[in-house]
């Protein structure tokens, strides 16, 4: 522990001052480990893997659909690629979701419980820096392990079910609601984790979101123009090439965008008031 908290002399600007030792040592929790290629293997095979059975096995599914729901779709192989889709960004963008939470739950809790966080602040150390590092360092290995293997991996699925390239398009802008969908999780816990100093509200408030904002959308319409909860009905509508509503498809992920960087604002903000 003791060389993963080893801090060296740099030449930063005042506010990102101890940036670079920070970013060092939070990549090294991914890259030096283990937890790389667990990731990797982990959601491209689990994500990956349930997209597969729907394009290349038989699913009762495809097997129920109705003649009207296969025309409408243009077709069985339509229908089954559509299928398909539908649970890579229907079921998977949540599934990211929980994911990204899981992963970065301690990344600030866990170093104020263990007095990490203190210990590091006593040295030439800016609290902005150390949100900003926490948040750099978790971001591109996510993105890459939960969101862009098995992305990959879903897209060469589907050009061999279809015997052609899958519009591309399309697909990479799904894609990037799927990135915004998991930027928003994992800036929302980086600030949660600033605010509680037990898992208890932080898993509560962002499981509760992930799983129950469907539900209180439908109470409360106005919420799903300002909140992520219909990013994966969005994500699946666009890679599938289906019209998205106006209104409903651009106003929730330029909120979710938007919030996702207020909320390391908003991380910064009070870590730079906490008291150690």
């Amino acid at each position: 522990m003791s060389t993963n908290l080893e801090l060296q002399r740099v030449n930063e600007l005042e506010r990102l001052r101890g940036f670079s030792n920070l970013f060092k040592k939070e990549s090294r929790a991914w890259w030096r480990s283990r937890r790389w290629w667990i990731n990797a293997i982990l959601w491209t095979g689990f994500l990956g893997g349930f997209t597969a059975i729907m394009l290349f096995l038989s699913n009762s599914e495809v097997m129920e659909a109705t003649g009207d729901e296969i025309a409408q779709a243009g077709g069985l192989l339509e229908y089954t690629l559509e299928v398909g889709q539908s649970v890579f960004f229907e079921f998977g963008i949540p599934m990211l979701a929980i994911g990204t939470i899981i992963l970065t739950q301690d990344a600030i809790l866990g170093e104020n419980q263990n007095g990490v966080a203190e210990w590091l602040l006593s040295k030439p150390v800016n609290r902005q820096a150390y949100i900003l590092a926490k948040t750099t360092a978790n971001v591109f290995p996510i993105l890459i392990f939960l969101v862009g293997l098995p992305s990959a991996a879903v897209y060469t699925m589907l050009s061999i079910r279809g015997a052609v390239l899958y519009p591309a398009g399309d697909y990479i802008a799904a894609v990037g609601i799927m990135t915004i969908h998991t930027l928003f999780y994992l800036s929302l816990t980086l600030m949660l984790g600033t605010f509680f100093n037990n898992r208890g509200p932080i898993l509560g408030i962002t499981l509760g979101s992930v799983l129950g904002g469907g539900i209180i959308g439908g109470f409360i319409k106005q919420l799903l123009y300002v909140t992520p909860w219909m990013l994966p009905k969005i994500g699946f509508m666009t890679s599938s090439g289906q019209p998205v509503p106006g209104a409903i498809g651009i106003s929730p992920i330029i909120s979710s965008a938007i919030l996702s960087i207020g909320f390391i604002f908003v991380a910064i903000r009070k870590f730079e008031q906490k008291e150690f």
